[in-house]
């Protein structure tokens, strides 16, 4: 890993080279996280982990990561994605970083993401002015560009998180993520707020990273299975936790309040979507009393506005 003290690099013709600094939050890792980061800092200046108030279940993987040269800063209660994701933006900026790259701890990056990606900003023209540039494929699923810029890479309204690979004049410009989501729709909201400033977000072609996406659950509405024809598998479809269905109904209400006005087709995809998953979860199960109360209670706060962490009763009952 790269040493703490930031390193006089040089491009090949003797120009300073761009800076780019890794934020990994973390939260209770696993021990095949020092592999992914040993892997991670070749293509880097700098990782900087930051734990999410894992306490003491971290220390051993911490330990061994600032041995190996990872900044690591730890805060004292878990307080969600967007607010890890600043402390360690901010960290990155003060430390000279032009390009900061977000990544999730069980993300596995192709060895020449970070070259592609730097790549697209220097093709990309003023007009196109890119903010950031993400992956092409996550688990081989490929991305689908929404327009092709002048310059010909593909361009799209918003992406996954890990793998944003962010200029410092966007972050400067644009802000951080907004702490008041928590998690979900975090990269969304950030996505959405950085093309108000103006910026582009490209696709580095040919990126493929390998990403945890949660666990697939059998469609069984109200405890009957659906089943695929002639193969008679059951169906089944992307399950989130009541934890997750919370902050999912809440924050996508959160965002469609916001953009009702300006982006009305955007909502009308929202609502399509999200409102699909919502009754599946909530008659398919499992968990289908809890999925029920966080999915009501989310949208009740969605509609009040209510932000920050989930109730403490909430999450005591579901």
């Amino acid at each position: 890993m790269p040493s703490t003290t930031p390193p006089e690099n040089a491009s090949p013709d003797g120009a300073p080279a761009e800076r780019v600094v890794a934020v990994v939050p973390i939260f209770h890792p696993d021990d095949g996280v020092i592999r992914r980061l040993q892997a991670l800092a070749e293509q880097v200046d700098r990782v900087i982990l930051v734990d999410d108030g894992s306490g003491a279940s971290a220390d051993a993987v911490l330990t061994e990561a600032e041995a190996l040269g990872a900044t690591v800063l730890r805060l004292e209660h878990n307080s969600g994605i967007a607010a890890a994701l600043n402390v360690g933006v901010r960290a990155a900026l003060e430390r000279g970083a032009d390009y900061v790259l977000n990544l999730d701890q069980d993300t596995y990056l192709p060895a020449d993401y970070v070259q592609t990606a730097l790549g697209v900003f220097a093709r990309a023209n003023p007009v196109t002015r890119v903010g950031i540039v993400c992956v092409d494929a996550v688990n081989g699923a490929p991305a689908l560009p929404t327009w092709m810029s002048p310059e010909g890479f593909g361009l799209v309204p918003e992406a996954i998180q890990t793998g944003f690979v962010i200029g410092r004049e966007c972050l400067e410009t644009a802000g951080l993520f907004d702490e008041r989501l928590v998690i979900d729709c975090v990269d969304t909201e950030f996505c959405l707020r950085v093309r108000d400033h103006g910026f582009r977000i490209a696709v580095a072609k040919g990126t493929d990273i390998r990403h945890s996406i949660g666990r697939r659950a059998d469609l069984r509405p109200f405890g009957f299975p659906l089943r695929h024809r002639p193969s008679g598998r059951i169906a089944t479809y992307q399950y989130h936790s009541p934890f997750r269905r919370y902050y999912i109904a809440r924050n996508n209400i959160d965002l469609i309040l916001r953009n009702v006005g300006k982006r009305p087709h955007w909502v009308l995809s929202v609502l399509r979507r999200e409102m699909t998953g919502m009754i599946v979860s909530m008659v398919s199960g499992p968990q289908r009393i809890a999925q029920v109360l966080a999915i009501t209670t989310g949208t009740v706060h969605g509609l009040t506005r209510r932000r920050g962490m989930i109730p403490a009763w909430l999450k005591r009952l579901i």
